[in-house]
């Protein structure tokens, strides 16, 4: 036997105690296991450390269990919130598309109509109408642009300010 088999072995140990392992991984461990003492003594020597930390009571102090269980519940209300805020997000954005699409179909026959009344080129009309709904979008990243300016903090404070924002 060599080192690698008994890396192996002792990993193959560690596994099984924790997730388990493969039918395949068992059946070459345990034959391991009868030949080498080694790592047979390592097995057992886990095993009894286990049953030895599994009698150990754990108790906790009713001051800690209250601010564990505040906190639990202060991030299942934080989860909520912002499970709603999300959906109020997605509703707003849902009719902001909605209303831009329409807008945008009535905006532009009236620009054919407009142009067509006042004689003017189709493409002044049409170059007017993408500026007038482009503005709003330039003015909103134009005036959120110098609370969040990205070349002084890195994408994660950035990000990080942004959701503090939002709360």
């Amino acid at each position: 036997m060599n080192a690698s088999d008994h890396e192996r072995a002792r990993d193959l140990v560690l596994l099984r105690g924790i997730e388990g392992i493969s039918a395949g991984d068992a059946k070459w461990l345990d034959s391991h296991l009868v030949e080498c003492f080694e790592c047979a003594a390592f097995a057992e020597e886990l095993q009894l450390t286990t049953n030895a930390l599994r009698s150990m009571p754990v108790t906790a102090s009713s001051s800690l269990v209250g601010t564990t269980q505040a906190r639990v519940r202060q991030h299942a209300a934080d989860l909520r919130d912002r499970e709603v805020r999300l959906f109020l997000i997605g509703i707003s954005f849902c009719l902001g598309l909605l209303w831009s699409a329409g807008s945008m179909f009535i905006g532009w026959r009236l620009s054919a109509w407009l142009a067509e009344r006042l004689h003017i080129a189709p493409w002044a009309i049409a170059a007017g109408v993408v500026i007038f709904w482009l503005a709003p979008a330039v003015a909103v990243a134009i005036a959120v642009l110098p609370r969040y300016p990205m070349s002084y903090h890195s994408r994660a404070d950035w990000l990080a300010r942004i959701e503090e924002n939002l709360q």
